[in-house]
């Protein structure tokens, strides 16, 4: 990647091209080709996913009505926090990883692009595995092969993970961000569909009053904490992509409105969902079992047939688009020798594999809950550290022509803000501390707990050094 940066104050030869943008680049107006309705897609499509579905199944253990109340409280938070992030990358015209150059500083943001990249093929691959599932059942129905959970079915899993992230990263890694909106406007009409349809099998095959009824016994209820961290600990992560798509955003309200609106409605439907169908089972068979709660199986527990099982993988690939082309800018902020596209090659292959580990070693459910508990403890910290760099300290001051410069504005000592990667760590400790806080656990949740922690202790920090920190 060059150390120059284009200068938003001056015309470029391509400026007036639509394409994807380098960390260090500004994205000019002519290339903003994302609108209201596009971004209200993307983040629907992000949130409304089988994965958000086993976030419901999770927290069903509160009963129908402590997860509603639980999605009620967590959901706004975490996406107003979306929004804040979502209007930086409009203002600035960079991506996530090129605003972390600014608070952690040009080597620093390599921290959180490691991670963050981890996250990406980690979600590719806890998507992927969901939706092969789906497709075990399709294949099963067209050519007869062991479908999952059938002898012989872990063959068809493997097959069905390869060709879901095969003609994911294809579509990524050639297409870009246009290919990612006009995937979106698609998957959200089928997603829809699939969402409508499955509440109103599941309304009308199970009785309401009984799910409502149905209470946890001890021994598998969690605490309301617990469930506030399953479902924060998912929308944070998209926090860290949110600005790779709102920098090509055209209006104030699309690069924050319409995320928050999205992703908000996405999650609490299809978390609402899940937690309707493992009680719904846990009613009919008297055993609560979020691994038998999955899409697919719910799907043909309900008659819905083959149709179902086909919205799943197309809704999946829409979502992994967003993984695999986010995951491309973050490793390409690691190692500047990348380019995206092959960064992109590298997470489609790296999910491949995390996705096949749950065929050979542990349980998915147990892989999957240990994946939330990784996010929880990481990312909060980095957010709140990007948040009041850029809203607190800086006043909404960046300058874009100096992300890529060494000894630059944002160089610090050596590309490390010192300050920044200490109250980081401090913010990881945090979350894992505040586990033994029963208020905490109980109530408010790690996730959260750590954000603000995080956020204060910065504050504090950068205002105390700001002089060392902020050159004019």
């Amino acid at each position: 990647m060059s150390d120059s940066a284009l200068n938003p104050n001056n015309q470029a030869e391509n400026q007036g091209e639509i394409r994807d943008y380098d960390i260090t680049e500004y994205v000019p107006a002519e290339g903003r080709h994302f609108s209201f309705k596009d971004m209200m897609a993307t983040w629907t499509c992000a949130n409304a996913n089988p994965t958000s579905w086993y976030v419901g199944n999770v927290i069903g253990a509160l009963g129908l009505t402590g997860a509603v109340l639980a999605a009620s409280v967590g959901n706004p938070v975490v996406y107003f926090i979306l929004a804040l992030v979502g209007y930086m990358g409009y203002k600035v015209g960079t991506s996530t990883m090129g605003l972390a150059r600014v608070s952690f500083g040009i080597t620093g943001s390599k921290v959180p692009s490691v991670i963050n990249s981890m996250q990406f093929f980690g979600w590719c691959s806890v998507n992927t595995y969901i939706a092969a599932i789906s497709m075990t059942y399709l294949l099963n129905y067209l050519f007869k092969v062991p479908a999952y959970g059938t002898p012989g079915g872990s063959g068809t899993m493997a097959v069905s993970i390869f060709v879901i992230m095969i003609i994911t990263g294809t579509i990524a890694m050639f297409g870009g961000s246009r290919a990612i909106k006009l995937s979106e406007n698609l998957a959200v009409v089928a997603l829809v569909i699939l969402s409508v349809w499955i509440t109103y099998v599941a309304l009308t095959t199970f009785s309401l009053s009984d799910i409502i009824a149905w209470k946890p016994d001890e021994s598998i209820k969690i605490t309301f904490g617990s469930a506030i961290d399953a479902i924060a600990a998912l929308g944070i992560a998209w926090v860290m992509a949110v600005a790779d798509y709102t920098r090509y955003t055209k209006t104030k309200a699309a690069s924050t409105v319409a995320p928050m609106l999205g992703a908000t409605f996405g999650m609490f439907w299809f978390c609402l969902v899940g937690s309707l169908s493992v009680i719904a089972v846990a009613v009919s068979t008297g055993v609560f079992d979020p691994y038998t709660a999955d899409p697919a199986t719910i799907c043909a527990m309900l008659g819905l047939g083959q149709i179902a099982n086909v919205l799943i993988i197309v809704s999946t690939i829409a979502v992994n688009l967003i993984n695999v082309y986010s995951a491309g800018y973050s490793t390409a902020n690691f190692n500047e020798t990348l380019k995206p596209k092959t960064s992109m090659m590298i997470v489609t292959a790296l999910a491949i594999v995390v996705a096949l580990i749950p065929l050979f070693v542990g349980s998915f459910l147990d892989l999957f809950q240990v994946f939330l508990g990784y996010l929880g403890a990481v990312f909060p910290p980095c957010i709140a550290i990007i948040l009041v760099d850029y809203y607190l300290l800086r006043k909404q001051k960046y300058d874009i022509s100096q992300l890529g410069t060494k000894g630059g504005a944002y160089w610090y000592g050596n590309g490390i803000n010192w300050y920044a990667m200490l109250c980081f760590a401090a913010g990881v400790v945090s979350y894992f501390a505040s586990m033994k806080l029963a208020f905490v656990s109980n109530y408010f949740g790690s996730v959260f707990f750590c954000f603000f922690f995080t956020a204060i202790l910065y504050y504090i920090v950068g205002s105390a050094v700001k002089g060392k920190m902020i050159v004019d």
